[in-house]
This record gives structure tokens, C-alpha cells and sequence, in this order.
């Protein structure tokens, strides 16, 4: 819940928490006298925010949601944005690849000159100190947001001040996440994810009344984890029920993670639109490609010698994958006859994107009896664009296949327990394994 929840202004803990560590190297004050619902004033107009204040405000409900009460006084600057925006094209080729071409204001001179409200700027003060590198990757996403934008819709300069706008609050709803869900050294469980898979909810909740925030902005933030295929989270919204808006950001956030993974983000990026088409717009897909490819900036992506036979034992296991699930399809014909309401869809939803991932693997010629004769012919080959391809198709289908994993084990948490256990029966059947029990 954020402090925005309709007709509950609480205070959300984790949210509070990121606002009192930013004031040990801010000045945080109150716009507003912060009130209880009952009435009574918790905090003057111009008082400090500080950690004195906190347990009092946890007590209460308010009135104002807390969002729109706090202003970072030295919060950030158009010239710190700018800075960053330039450092990210210097360091990262493909992001100067779909940046570059503009004859209008370069990006990061014109992500720079949006005018953002105080209460934007506090929020994106806050949200760019809870963890290390969070605020160069929002900066990233509003950059690519704006020049997808550009190039797509080249005279709609609202649209692209929209996007970029977007992008740079597109994660703020991680602020009310336990942080222990986001540290990223343990795997999570289906209770801890579903916090993780409901940040863009948080986040619209937190933005969608805000000064300076539009009601386009808010909703590419709520949807900029769903796709086009309806596998997204976390609605599952897809086709006709997905805006470009929140397409453009949603490609924008992957091509940045893509980009600060440091493995290979061209080939990943081509790889991933041809193996699994339909996440994103067709048209979008073709910008992304078209952009970096046609950049003299860009450098040959190399992989690291030996790399085929260390990717073995990977292909192996999704050469099993694949096999499971051609004898399981059956089996789960069978439980989706047998379906109804939501537990249908993501029964049937599951199935089309195992079934795609199915036919894409098959079609780059690894899924074959013999996987280790075949590496050992392509090694022969000492191509390294083939041993590239290789490594960069393997890596895609595996994270697809986690993502079919992950939501099954998702969705399952939050059904009843029959058919919790048709989907973590699903789930053993694509990974061969018995799960641990819950």
C-alpha cells in the first residue's frame, strides 16, 4: 500500500524510511501542515522532516498523502540530469546509438530542460538514494523513452517530454518494497516476488493525483511491465489494452537492463526480438533494431573464448525443457478444459508463451538429440558472430523460460490450492524437478 491508497492516506514504513535517510544529507520540509485524518496537525508547514518525526507519522493516517507534503530543498538539479545523461552516452554505445541522429536538442540537453515539479523532484531525490545506480538507470530509461518517442512520432514533442517524464519515475513504486526483496543476491519466493510485481502499482498510486504528473505518465508507469502477448505483470493487460506510452517505456527499461548487464546488449536485442515476437509493437521492435544497426558507433560484441563449451550444459537442460514440454502439452490441454475465470488464463497464457518459447528454440537448430556434437561442430567453425549468436540465444531462452517459471509460481501463490498445485505441478514438469514444499 502506498500513502496514496485510495481513501487510505497511510504512511507506508519503507516508503518513510528512504525519506528520513535522505534528510541525514538534505533539507526536507513540510509544504503543507501534514494532518491527521482526525484532525490533528502532526507537522507544521516549513517544520523539518527528520527522523523524529517518523513514528508519529506511522500512527496516523493523513489527510494529504505524505508524497505530495515533502520538498527535497537541494534536491536534484537539470545540470546533475544532464551530467549523468552524458556520462551514460559516453560509457554505453548502444545507448548513444538510438540517441544519436537528432538534428533537434541532443537528449540529454533536452531531458535536462523538462520542467519537473517539486514534488517530481523530491520524489526522484528519494528514489535516487535508496540503492546505488538506481538514478543513472531511470536517467537511461527516460533518455531511450524519448528518443523511441522521437523516432516514432517525430513532430509530437509533448509525447516526448510524456515519455521521458515517465521513464524517470517509471520505478519510483520500488520506494515501498521491503528492501530485502530488492538486494538481488537470494531467490525470492512467490510472496516476495508478488511485492516486486506490483511496484508499478504502487508507483501509479503514488503519481496519479501528483502536481506535474498527467494521467498518460501515471498509467506508462503502471503498465511498463506488461506486453503486447498478455504475459506481462501486473495485470497480464495486452493487444488493444496496451498504449504505445507504456510500450515505448516497458522497451525503454529492457533496452537499459539489457544495456547495464554489459553482455553482449546489441545481440541480445536482436536476438530477442526475432526469437519472441509479439511482446512488443512491430514497428517499435524495427526502431530498436534499425537504430543500432545503422550507428557507426557501434563496436563488434565479442564472447569469450571457449564459451561454447561452457554454454553446454545450459543447452542441454533447455533441450529438456523443450522435450517435457512437448509430452506435457496434453496434460495441460486436459487442466485448461477443465479451467475457469482467471485460473484459465493463466493456464492458457502459460501455455502460448511455453509454446512459443518451444517453437523458437527449435528454430535456431539447437534442440537436437545430440547438443554436445553439434557445439563441438560450430566451435570447429572459430566464428566468433556464430559462437555470439549461440551464447546470446541460449541466455534469452533460458530467461524466457524463468519467466514462465516465475509467473506460474506467482499467480499459483495467490489461488486456491487445487490449482496452486496444477501450476507447480506445470512447473516441475518444464524444469524436471520436484519444487521444495510450501
Amino acid at each position: 500500500m502506498t500513502a496514496r491508497e485510495e481513501g487510505n492516506n497511510s504512511v507506508n514504513s519503507h516508503f518513510l524510511n528512504h525519506v528520513v535517510a535522505s534528510s541525514a544529507s538534505h533539507d526536507l520540509i513540510a509544504t503543507y501542515d501534514i494532518v491527521a485524518a482526525g484532525g490533528a496537525r502532526l507537522l507544521l508547514k516549513g517544520s523539518r522532516i527528520d527522523p523524529t518525526a517518523r513514528d508519529r507519522l506511522l500512527e496516523h493516517k493523513l489527510l494529504k498523502p505524505l508524497e505530495d507534503c515533502v520538498q527535497v530543498i537541494d534536491g536534484v538539479s537539470a545540470e546533475k540530469i544532464e551530467s549523468i545523461a552524458e556520462q551514460l552516452l559516453e560509457r554505453h554505445d548502444l545507448l548513444a546509438a538510438l540517441c544519436d541522429g537528432f538534428r533537434v536538442q541532443a537528449v540529454p540537453t533536452a531531458l535536462a530542460r523538462i520542467q519537473l515539479s517539486y514534488p517530481v523532484r523530491s520524489l526522484l531525490t528519494i528514489y535516487g538514494e535508496y540503492r546505488e545506480g538506481r538514478f543513472e538507470h531511470a536517467i537511461g530509461v527516460a533518455m531511450l523513452a524519448m528518443a523511441l518517442g522521437r523516432k516514432m512520432f517525430p513532430t509530437e514533442v509533448d509525447r516526448h517530454r510524456l515519455l521521458a517524464i515517465a521513464g524517470l519515475v517509471h520505478d519510483v513504486g520500488e520506494l515501498y518494497v521491503d528492501p530485502r526483496c530488492l538486494d538481488g543476491n537470494a531467490p525470492l519466493d512467490p510472496v516476495q516476488w508478488r511485492q516486486i510485481a506490483i511496484h508499478p502499482v504502487q508507483g501509479y498510486r503514488a503519481l496519479r493525483s501528483m502536481d506535474g504528473i498527467s494521467a498518460d505518465v501515471a498509467q506508462a508507469v503502471l503498465m511498463h511491465h506488461e506486453r503486447l502477448d498478455g504475459f506481462g505483470y501486473p495485470r497480464g493487460a495486452g493487444g488493444d489494452a496496451l498504449p504505445m506510452n507504456a510500450q515505448i517505456v516497458g522497451a525503454a527499461d529492457w533496452l537499459m537492463a539489457l544495456i547495464e548487464s554489459g553482455r553482449t546488449p546489441l545481440a541480445s536485442a536482436s536476438v530477442a526480438t526475432k526469437l519472441m515476437p509479439g511482446e512488443f509493437d512491430a514497428e517499435l521492435l524495427t526502431v530498436i533494431v534499425s537504430a543500432a544497426r545503422s550507428s557507426a558507433k557501434m563496436k563488434l560484441e565479442m564472447v569469450a573464448s571457449g564459451a561454447l563449451e561452457k554454454v553446454l550444459p545450459r543447452v542441454e537442460f533447455l533441450v529438456g525443457v523443450s522435450n517435457r514440454w512437448a509430452q506435457s502439452r496434453p496434460w495441460l490441454d486436459e487442466r485448461i478444459k477443465e479451467a475457469r475465470g482467471d485460473f484459465r488464463r493463466v493456464l492458457e497464457s502459460s501455455s502460448q508463451r511455453m509454446h512459443r518459447v518451444h517453437t523458437s528454440f527449435t528454430s535456431t537448430g539447437l534442440n537436437v538429440e545430440d547438443p554436445a556434437g553439434l557445439l563441438r561442430e560450430l566451435a570447429a567453425l572459430e566464428d566468433a558472430q556464430i559462437q555470439l549468436e549461440v551464447t546470446t540465444i541460449v541466455r534469452e531462452i533460458e530467461w524466457r523460460v524463468q519467466e514462465v517459471v516465475r509467473e506460474c509460481l506467482l499467480r499459483g501463490a495467490l489461488m486456491e490450492p487445487e490449482e496452486r498445485a496444477v501450476l507447480r505441478e506445470l512447473v516441475e514438469r518444464i524444469k524436471g524437478q520436484a519444487l521444495e514444499p510450501v
